[in-house]
């Protein structure tokens, strides 16, 4: 009998923990923690430590996730929250450990990643079908608010990432398997239909920013600065305009008036939730309720709440605060957006203002420590405090941090510490223009956009897909016709 190499043995189990990652990135923290636990083994288990050192030596990127986790530690130095600092370096760790893995032993057989990629596919593929199939004919046993729950094994935002970001690797599938393109097409537009049907707005910026990514793309390869400054102030004139979109035919309201003289009789006689009680998404329903009846021009008395359809009362236990948020789809979600625009006062229960309020909060404590920062365990205790200190409308519920990964790390390590992680940033989008690599070129465009609007490596789904996608595609792929 043919004897099996340890060589053999041990790339095969690599490749075994390499698809726990792709597996778990999607649905099961569990798996992640495993992919770590068994990479590290096998390659301790290996020892083929100079190889290591050198494969790791050599890449640009981990090079620069070992400096900016070396900051974390640093910044240990001035903080006082030293529970919140461990565990915040217990984290980040992952920053550093899964690209160990990944860069130590690289892939060299196409089969290989293509293995790893279908896998990741297959996953997202399986999980978005459960998650609309629950969500559309058994919401009303998990009691959905809107369709952003239809995600039941990730985070909302995190999985929209994920969804898009399967699309340009279907294209990468079908270079080297023609006879399945008109499955991988399939595929894709049935993820693109559970982008817009999810009404998740990161998912909708994820899917524009993927576009970008394949026009900026050969610009940067060929060097087109030229056309790429063109194409980058358009795209801000764009979005301006797209703003100014939003803002349009809507006034800046308060509080309209409630406890008006027989709609609380009204409200109980037709809905289940008591009116000086809460609606779904946490808020004070009598409010919910008045925007309601404001937002379809009833009156704001006993005849106006008589008039709702049953449909109507069911939004309003669900949070939705203007009946266009009934549409569903992203025409729903934009008309969503309208409505926290024109009725800032109250940010609590909307994510845009909710934002708005932590990033104003965010720079206010960036300013007091803007060449430090807080340090590595005071990040919670100065929103915390900072939130206070502005008297904030914010209930503590919705207290958020920075929400921007920029920020944050300003906030965390000041100035130095942000010029840090955009060096680890940028050095991980040129490995991937010199490396000639669309897909991960694509995924570093929606990562980097998101960073703007997202707290992503302050989750360990998060850093687990920044961490591991950028280290895979910071090797070079091999390309169909390489085995």
């Amino acid at each position: 009998m043919k004897r099996i190499s340890s060589s053999l043995i041990h790339y095969y189990v690599h490749l075994f923990v390499l698809s726990l990652f792709v597996v778990g990135i999607v649905c099961s923290k569990f798996l992640m923690s495993m992919g770590i636990l068994f990479g590290l083994l096998n390659l301790i288990i290996e020892g083929q430590y100079k190889v290591y050192f050198t494969n790791l030596k050599n890449n640009r990127f981990f090079v620069a996730a070992l400096i900016f986790y070396a900051l974390h530690l640093i910044g240990m130095l001035w903080s006082d929250d030293l529970i919140y600092g461990l565990n915040d370096l217990k984290s980040k760790a992952t920053l550093v450990v899964v690209p160990l893995i990944i860069i130590s032993r690289p892939l060299v057989l196409r089969k290989s990643y293509k293995l790893l990629i279908g896998l990741f596919i297959l996953t997202l593929l399986t999980t978005s079908i459960i998650n609309y199939i629950v969500y559309h004919f058994y919401g009303a046993k998990f009691n959905f608010t809107d369709a952003r729950d239809m995600s039941l094994f990730n985070s909302h935002i995190r999985y929209a990432i994920m969804v898009v970001f399967a699309i340009p690797l279907l294209y990468d599938l079908s270079l080297d398997n023609k006879r399945l393109r008109i499955i991988f097409v399939l595929i894709a537009f049935w993820f693109l239909f559970y982008t817009f049907s999810s009404q998740v707005l990161t998912g909708i910026i994820c899917f524009v920013t993927m576009i970008l990514a394949v026009i900026i793309f050969p610009l940067l390869r060929h060097r087109k600065y030229l056309s790429l400054s063109f194409l980058l102030l358009s795209g801000i004139f764009i979005c301006s305009l797209v703003y100014i979109g939003l803002k349009s035919n809507v006034t800046s309201e308060g509080l309209p008036t409630v406890n008006v003289e027989g709609v609380q009789e009204a409200w109980e006689e037709r809905s289940e939730l008591s009116y000086d009680g809460k609606d779904h998404r946490n808020q004070d329903l009598k409010y919910t309720l008045a925007r309601f009846l404001l937002s379809k021009k009833y009156p704001n008395n006993p005849v106006g709440v008589n008039r709702l359809s049953k449909q109507e009362i069911l939004a309003i236990e669900k949070g939705m605060a203007h009946f266009s948020e009934m549409k569903g789809g992203i025409l729903g979600r934009i008309e969503g957006l309208r409505y926290q625009l024109s009725h800032m006062s109250d940010p609590n229960g909307h994510s845009l203002l909710q934002r708005f309020e932590a990033w104003k909060v965010g720079f206010s404590i960036f300013k007091e420590v803007p060449f430090t920062g807080v340090g590595t365990g005071d990040l919670k205790n100065a929103f915390t405090q900072e939130y206070i200190a502005m008297d904030t409308k914010l209930s503590v519920k919705n207290q958020i941090r920075a929400h921007n990964t920029f920020l944050t790390s300003a906030i965390t390590f000041g100035v130095f510490g942000l010029l840090l992680f955009l060096y680890l940033v940028f050095t991980s989008g040129r490995i991937q223009i010199q490396n000639q690599n669309l897909s991960g070129f694509i995924f570093w465009t929606i990562i980097l956009i998101t960073f703007l609007f997202e707290d992503t490596l302050e989750t360990q789904t998060g850093i687990t897909m920044f961490a591991f996608f950028i280290a895979l595609f910071s090797l070079p792929i091999p390309r169909p016709s390489m085995d």
